[in-house]
């Protein structure tokens, strides 16, 4: 996986194969700054290729996805709730 934000890899004690990734995170556009100051970067699909292809980097996408780009639902209290442990 060379030049990527994920790595497969294996623990040179036990040589348990693990799976590593990362995310980049921005600052939120409108619609996530009214529940939390950050927010993933996301890539619109017609920048796919060129993100994969490495000729658009990190400062090309650093800017939020516009507002209007998502949307927003109300979800159950108990979402997020790190005792449960169910779907």
């Amino acid at each position: 996986m060379e030049h990527s934000l994920a790595e497969e890899w294996r623990n040179v004690e036990t040589k348990e194969r693990l799976i590593s990734c990362t995310m980049l995170i921005t600052e939120p556009n409108r619609l996530v700054a009214d529940v939390d100051d950050r927010m993933p970067v996301i890539l619109r699909p017609g920048q796919f290729q060129a993100w994969l292809d490495g000729s658009m980097g990190v400062d090309d996408i650093k800017t939020p996805i516009a507002h209007d780009y998502l949307h927003r639902r109300r979800v159950g209290r108990r979402v997020n709730k790190l005792r449960r442990s169910q779907p």
